[in-house]
C-alpha cells in the first residue's frame, strides 16, 4: 500500500468492532504525543481499550504495555509467568496451582484484579482465542510462546462495550510477531540451584517476501519445557510449616490461641505404606518383609511431645512409621510444549489486503498425587497372608480389625493431560474512499485427552485382599468370582504382579472444544466539528462455542477410586452489534488543549441467556502538554460459560444438617425468618427428620444450571498522566479504579441452599428450588448442587506507574520504571446475605500493596536490568482472633532478578541473568510456606539465552 494513501486512511480510520488488530497497530507512550505530517495528513495510533486510533496514544482507560524484548530479557519462557507477577493481576490457574485439579493440569491462565480467570478476556492480535479447557472461556497462555510475542497490552478496567463478554476485570491483548527477514534461532535455559524446575525453550522462525514484495509469510516453531518441582526438591517444603493444637488453651475466652505454629514434618500415625492396625490396646504395622511389629512412633506421638489437644494424637514425630505427605507433594506440574505458527498476508491492490493466521500447539503435562489409600479395610483373623502371631492378635481382638494403608503397589496417581489446539483465521482489510473496512473468520479447536494411571477397581481391591487358604492349602480369594487373584497388602512389596494387574486399571476422558467466530468493522469520520472530527465505527460479530466431554465407562459407572464423571455437551451462539464514537468537545482553549468524549455501546443476543447490553462513557482531557486527565464509567457483562450452564448431573452423597430440625430451627445466629418459613413449607412445630435420614450421607447431584443469567459489573476509573516539560524523560500515571459485580455466578452446595432457603425473607428465592422434600415425612430426599446468580464482588484501588529516563552523557542511558497497585477494598459475598461478606483486602491473597520496580542501564551493546517484585505484609485471615491462631502475620517480601543482554554482533545476541538472586523462600507461615501460588518457588536460578539471525 502506498505510504501517502496509508497516512490518509489512518487519519480517518476510527476502528471499533471485534478486532484490535485489523491493521498492525504501533504503540507509543502517553508522553510521546507525536504527530507525523504528510500533506496535512495526520497519523494516528491504535491503543488497546478503544478501537479508535488516537493522536499521542492517550488511552481512555488504564493501559500497561510490555514488549516482547522485555519478556525475553527477563528470562521468561511463558507469558503467564510475567503476567502473574504484575501488580494488577494475581495467579490464575497455573502449573503451581493445578496439581490437584485433575482436568486443569498444566494450564496457564491469568487473573486480573483477582476477580477470576473467567472475568479476564485474553485476545490474540485483538481477536478471541479458543478456550483452554472444556466448558470454559479462559484462554490458555501456553499456546502463545514468548519468542513470538511482539508486545502485551493490558487494560485493567471493564471493557465489555468494546470487546464483549468476559472483559469484566479487563483485557490482555497479546500482539504476535508477523514478520521477520530470513532465518532466526533462539534458545534459552534456566537452571535452579536446587533440584527440579529446570526450564528450556528453543524456537525457529523464518520469514520472506514473495510475488514482488506484495506478499509476506512468517513460519515459526517453538519447543519448551518446564520440569516438575516436588516438595522434596526444595528445602522450604522438605521442612514444612504447619500447625498443631495448643494444649495450653483452656477455653474460647482465655486469650490463648487454639492453634499454634509448628515447624517440621508431621507424619500421620494411623496410616502408612505397609498397613496400620489397632489391636489389644497396641498399634501395629508390618516391616518391608511382611512381618508384624509394634508401630514405631519415632520421637513420640505429638500428643505426648507437645501435649494432648485437638487432633495432635493423630501425628508422630521424627523418623516414625507414619505416612509423611511431604514425600508425595508437588509444587509445580511439569509441562512440555510445541507451538507452530504460520502468518501470511498478500496486498492485492492499494486498498485490499488478505491475511491469515494458523496456529497448532501440542503440550503434555501431568498432575501427581499419592497412591490410592484406604481407611477402614477389614482384616480378618483367617486372612491367608497373616502370620500365626498376627492371626492370634487379631483373634484376641474379636477376629477382625480395621486397617489403614497407602497402597504404593499401584504407583502414584498420575493425571496425564495432552492438549492439541488448532486455530485458523482468514481476513481482509482495506479502504473505500476515506472509510476503512475489515472482516475475518476464524475457527479454533481444542482436544484434551486425559489418562489416569495408578487407579484401581474399588470392588476388586476388597475382594482380592480378603484371601483365605483352600482345602489344599492354596491361597485364594474368599470370593473367587471374575478370576480374582489374592492381593497381599501386609508390608511393602509383598503383592504379586498378577494381583496388582487384576486390581489395577486406567481411566480416560476425551474433551473437545470448538469455537467459530466472524466479525466485521466499518469506520470513518462523520462530521468535522470546531474541535476536530466526530468519528465513529460500527461493527458486528458472531460466535459459536461448543464443548463435549466423553469419559470411559469406568468413570461413568464410578468403578475407580475417587473419580466419577459423566458425558457432557453444551453449545451456544451469540450475535453482537457495537458502535463507538469519539466526540471532540473543545480544543486549544484556556486550560484545555484537547477535550474528547468517548462513547461505546454493544448489544448482545445469546441463544442461552437472551439479550443484554454493555456501554462505556469516557472523558479525555489534555489540560496542556504536561497534564492529561481521563475518566470512564461503564457497564460490563459476563455470560455464563458452557460448563456453568450444561455440566451433566453426577451423583454425589453429602452429610448436612436440616435447619428446620427442631434442634436447629432456633439455634444461635438463625434468622428470625427461619421458623416462619419452615412452618410455611408444611413442617409442623417440633418437626425432626426420620431416624433413617441420619443413617448415612444423603444422595443428590452436581450439575450445571441452564437458568443462569449474565453477571453485571458497574465500574469506573479516574486518573491522570503527567509528563512535566521541565523534567525531560519523566512520566507519572495514577488511576483510581472500582468494580461492583452483581448477580455473579457461584456454586451453591446443599448445606448453603437449605440454610438460605429458610433464612430468606420468604420461600420465594433461588435456594428453595435446589432440593426436594418427601411430602409425607418432610425428609430432604434429593438435591442439586449447582451454580446460581447470587454472589457479589466489590474491589477498588489505585494503580501507579512512574517512568524516568536519563542520559548519562557518554556512559549510556538509565531508566527507572515503577508499577504499583494499592488495594483499598476487595470483598466477596458468595450468597448475597450480609452475614457472609468476606473482606479479603489485606490478606496474603490480596495484599494492600504490590509493586514491580525496574532499573535498566544501556550502554552501547550492553543492557543490564535489576527488577524488584514486592508483596506487602499481610495476614492469613482477617477474621483472626488471638483465640484462634498464633500465626496470622505474613511478612512483606521483595524478590530481586538481575538480567542482561549483550549484542555480540548485528546477528548474535546473548541474554543472561539470575532470578531470585537472594534466594528468597516463601514466608515461613502455614498459609504460605509452599508458595501457595503467590510466592516464588523456583528459588535462585540462572538463565542463559541466545538469539541468532541468519
Amino acid at each position: 500500500m502506498k505510504a501517502s494513501k496509508l497516512n490518509m486512511a489512518i487519519r480517518t480510520a476510527m476502528t471499533l468492532g471485534v478486532m484490535a488488530a485489523y491493521s498492525v497497530p504501533s504503540m507509543a507512550s502517553a508522553a510521546d504525543g507525536k504527530v507525523a505530517k504528510d500533506d496535512e495528513k495526520t497519523e494516528r495510533i491504535e491503543v488497546t481499550g478503544s478501537r479508535i486510533k488516537r493522536m499521542g496514544a492517550l488511552s481512555p482507560t488504564p493501559l500497561t504495555v510490555i514488549t516482547g524484548d522485555v519478556i525475553q530479557d527477563m528470562g521468561v519462557t511463558n507469558a503467564a509467568d510475567l503476567l502473574n507477577k504484575l501488580p494488577q493481576s494475581t495467579v490464575g490457574i497455573s502449573p503451581e496451582t493445578s496439581n490437584n485439579t485433575i482436568f486443569a493440569n498444566g494450564l496457564n491462565q491469568t487473573d486480573l484484579r483477582g476477580l477470576g480467570t473467567s472475568r479476564t478476556l485474553v485476545l490474540v492480535n485483538g481477536r478471541r482465542y479458543v478456550a483452554g479447557s472444556a466448558g470454559d472461556t479462559a484462554v490458555d497462555l501456553n499456546n502463545i510462546p514468548t519468542t513470538m510475542i511482539e508486545r502485551v497490552e493490558i487494560i485493567t478496567g471493564g471493557a465489555s462495550a468494546v470487546y464483549g463478554s468476559d472483559a469484566v476485570a479487563g483485557v490482555v491483548n497479546i500482539i504476535t510477531r508477523k514478520r521477520t527477514d530470513g532465518l532466526e534461532f533462539d534458545a534459552s535455559y534456566t537452571q535452579p540451584e536446587q533440584s527440579g524446575g529446570a526450564e528450556s525453550q528453543y524456537s525457529f522462525a523464518y520469514g520472506t517476501d514473495f510475488l514482488q514484495g506484495k506478499g509476506n509469510v512468517m513460519m515459526s516453531a517453538v519447543l519448551a519445557e518446564a520440569k516438575q518441582i516436588k516438595y522434596t526438591d526444595r528445602d522450604f517444603t522438605r521442612d514444612p510449616v504447619g500447625y498443631v493444637y495448643n494444649p495450653a488453651n483452656t477455653n474460647n475466652s482465655d486469650g490463648i490461641s487454639k492453634q499454634i505454629r509448628y515447624e517440621g514434618r508431621k507424619p500421620l500415625n494411623w496410616l502408612n505404606e505397609a498397613g496400620v492396625i489397632n489391636a489389644g490396646g497396641n498399634r501395629y504395622t508390618w516391616d518391608k518383609s511382611g512381618n508384624l511389629k509394634l508401630f514405631d512412633y519415632g520421637n513420640g506421638s505429638l500428643d505426648k511431645v507437645i501435649g494432648d489437644a485437638g487432633t495432635n494424637h493423630n501425628y508422630c514425630s521424627g523418623a516414625c512409621d507414619g505416612y509423611d505427605p511431604v514425600n508425595y507433594g508437588v509444587i509445580r506440574t511439569p509441562l512440555k510444549r510445541q507451538v507452530y505458527n504460520v502468518n501470511a498476508d498478500y496486498q492485492i491492490n492499494d486498498d485490499l489486503k488478505v491475511f491469515t493466521e494458523l496456529t497448532y500447539s501440542h503440550y503434555k503435562s501431568y498432575g501427581e498425587s499419592s497412591p490410592v489409600f484406604h481407611r477402614g479395610v477389614s482384616l480378618l483373623a483367617d486372612n491367608a497372608f497373616l502370620s500365626q502371631e498376627a492371626s492370634d492378635i487379631i483373634s484376641a481382638a474379636g477376629g477382625k480389625v480395621s486397617m489403614a494403608r497407602m497402597d504404593t503397589e499401584f504407583g502414584n496417581r498420575k493425571y496425564n493431560q495432552n492438549r492439541d489446539t488448532l486455530r485458523a483465521l482468514i481476513g481482509v482489510e482495506g479502504y473505500i474512499g476515506d472509510w476503512s473496512y475489515s472482516a475475518f473468520y476464524q475457527e479454533g479447536h481444542l482436544e484434551e485427552k486425559t489418562h489416569w494411571t495408578g487407579e484401581i477397581f474399588a470392588d476388586r481391591y476388597y475382594q482380592a485382599f480378603d484371601a483365605i487358604k483352600d482345602a489344599n492349602g492354596n491361597i485364594v480369594c474368599r470370593d473367587q468370582s471374575d478370576g480374582c487373584v489374592p492381593l497381599d497388602l501386609l508390608g511393602q512389596g509383598q503383592a504379586s504382579q498378577e494381583a496388582i494387574d487384576w486390581v489395577s486399571t486406567d481411566a480416560h476422558r476425551v474433551a473437545k472444544t470448538e469455537q467459530k467466530n466472524a466479525g466485521f468493522v466499518v469506520s470513518g469520520d462523520l462530521y468535522e466539528l470546531p474541535a476536530g472530527y466526530l468519528s465513529t465505527a460500527i461493527s458486528g460479530e458472531w460466535r459459536r462455542e461448543q464443548s463435549r466431554t466423553t469419559p470411559d465407562n469406568n468413570m461413568i459407572n464410578g468403578l475407580i477410586f475417587g473419580n466419577t464423571s459423566s458425558k457432557s455437551y453444551g453449545a451456544y451462539e451469540v450475535s453482537e452489534l457495537a458502535a463507538e464514537f469519539s466526540v471532540p468537545l473543545l480544543a486549544d482553549a484556556f486550560l484545555v488543549k484537547e477535550l474528547n468524549l468517548d462513547m461505546a455501546y454493544r448489544y448482545m443476543d445469546y441463544t442461552t441467556v437472551g439479550s443484554n447490553n454493555a456501554w462505556k462513557l469516557g472523558l479525555n482531557w489534555a489540560v496542556n502538554d504536561d497534564l492529561k486527565l481521563r475518566a470512564t464509567k461503564s457497564k460490563s457483562v459476563r455470560a455464563p460459560n458452557i460448563g456453568e450452564l450444561f455440566d451433566p448431573q453426577g451423583q454425589t452423597f453429602v452429610s448436612f444438617k436440616d435447619v428446620c430440625d427442631a434442634d436447629f430451627i432456633n439455634e444461635s445466629g438463625a434468622s428470625p425468618n427461619r421458623a416462619t418459613n419452615c412452618h410455611a413449607a408444611g413442617l409442623p412445630e417440633g418437626w425432626k427428620p426420620t431416624p433413617e435420614w441420619f443413617q448415612g450421607n444423603r444422595p443428590g447431584f452436581n450439575a450445571g444450571n441452564p437458568d443462569l443469567k449474565e453477571e453485571t459489573s458497574n465500574d469506573y476509573t479516574l486518573g491522570f498522566v503527567y509528563t512535566p516539560s521541565y523534567v525531560q524523560g519523566l512520566t507519572l500515571t495514577a488511576d483510581f479504579w472500582s468494580f461492583d459485580i452483581k448477580n455473579a455466578i457461584n456454586y451453591i452446595d446443599v448445606k448453603t441452599a437449605v440454610k438460605y432457603c429458610y433464612d430468606s425473607e420468604s420461600l420465594d428465592n433461588q435456594y428453595c428450588s435446589r432440593f426436594t422434600r418427601d411430602p409425607s415425612t418432610g425428609d430432604i430426599i434429593s438435591f442439586v448442587q449447582s451454580p446460581i446468580n447470587v454472589a457479589t464482588y466489590k474491589a477498588k484501588g489505585v494503580d501507579l506507574e512512574g517512568d524516568y529516563s536519563i542520559s548519562l552523557k557518554g556512559m549510556g542511558d538509565l531508566r527507572f520504571n515503577l508499577l504499583a497497585t494499592y488495594l483499598d477494598d476487595w470483598r466477596y459475598n458468595p450468597t448475597g446475605f450480609a452475614s457472609d461478606i468476606q473482606i479479603d483486602v489485606g490478606e496474603y491473597t490480596n495484599p494492600r500493596w504490590k509493586g514491580r520496580f525496574t532499573t535498566t542501564w544501556s550502554y552501547d551493546k550492553l543492557t543490564l536490568n535489576a527488577v524488584a517484585s514486592y508483596r506487602h505484609h499481610a495476614v492469613g485471615d482477617n477474621n483472626y482472633t488471638v483465640e484462634n491462631i498464633d500465626y496470622n502475620h505474613i511478612p512483606s517480601q521483595t524478590v530481586w532478578d538481575f538480567t542482561g543482554r549483550y549484542d555480540l554482533s548485528n546477528k548474535l545476541q546473548l541474554r543472561f541473568g539470575v532470578k531470585n538472586a537472594f534466594d528468597k523462600a516463601p514466608p515461613r507461615n502455614p498459609y504460605t510456606y509452599d508458595g501457595a501460588g503467590y510466592y516464588d518457588t523456583l528459588g535462585r536460578a540462572y538463565f542463559l539465552g541466545a538469539n541468532y539471525a541468519f
